[in-house]
């Protein structure tokens, strides 16, 4: 597994998931208490928020690569593309079709959910630059479907670094997205936010599919290009 795999997969989800986090994390990023704040200050304080929820990110990434690594998951590695993707067309199956007429008790984190609010709520009222941080932090915590995909990655790469780093490129592709609702959130507004998620599963699964060609090495330029992964071959001749 190289690392431009694990940077495409973790970035690739985080771009796409920007887009269910306009809708979701947009109206909290909006609410972030930066109104008598510089420019160069403004500046500060959205990093520091998206490096709290990269840390968070990362931590997590971290853990179930850890857990990953003590399970048999012969041979997702080198098929984690694959994997990604085909998870990536459950998730839209599932969420858009299955989950709206039957969901599982044990899918749901309502408390979780409310425990994480409330404290952002109270970390929202500090005047503290390192709050920002926090919330970011507490931000990454929530309950979300696109996270728990990212995670699924995570556990796939059976390692505890590849963990940690697919999931910090997940952050960083949430980045732009969100840096523009906290630019511009003005610009941002309900309408749009609305349309983007009616287009979400649309682009989640167009990335599944992308992903799983990618994974397949049919030697198509630009689409799925032969990486040569899986091609070499064990032989008892020297």
């Amino acid at each position: 597994m190289s690392l431009n795999t694990i940077f495409e997969i973790g970035f690739l989800m985080g771009l796409i998931g920007s887009i269910h986090c306009i809708g979701m994390c947009g109206p909290l990023v909006m609410a972030l208490p930066m109104s008598n704040q510089t420019n160069f200050q403004k500046w500060q304080s959205i990093l520091l928020y998206h490096a709290g929820k990269i840390t968070s990110y990362a931590i997590l990434g971290i853990l179930l690569g850890m857990f990953g690594s003590q399970l048999p998951l012969y041979g997702v590695q080198e098929n984690l593309s694959i994997v990604m993707g085909s998870i990536m067309l459950l998730y839209v199956i599932y969420v858009f079709v299955i989950k709206s007429r039957w969901s599982p008790k044990f899918l749901q984190f309502n408390r979780l959910y409310t425990f994480i609010v409330k404290k952002m709520g109270s970390v929202l009222k500090s005047k503290n630059r390192a709050a920002f941080y926090l919330i970011g932090f507490l931000n990454g915590l929530l309950p979300c479907g696109m996270i728990y995909v990212a995670l699924t990655s995570a556990l796939a790469t059976q390692n505890i670094f590849y963990g940690g780093l697919i999931m910090v490129f997940f952050g960083l592709g949430t980045m732009p997205a969100l840096i523009m609702v906290a630019i511009g959130g003005q610009y941002v507004g309900s309408a749009f936010r609305n349309k983007a998620q009616k287009l979400l599963p649309i682009f989640i699964f167009s990335i599944g599919v992308l992903l799983i060609l990618r994974g397949m090495n049919l030697g198509i330029p630009y689409l799925s290009p032969q990486l040569g992964f899986g091609t070499d071959k064990i032989s008892c001749h020297n």
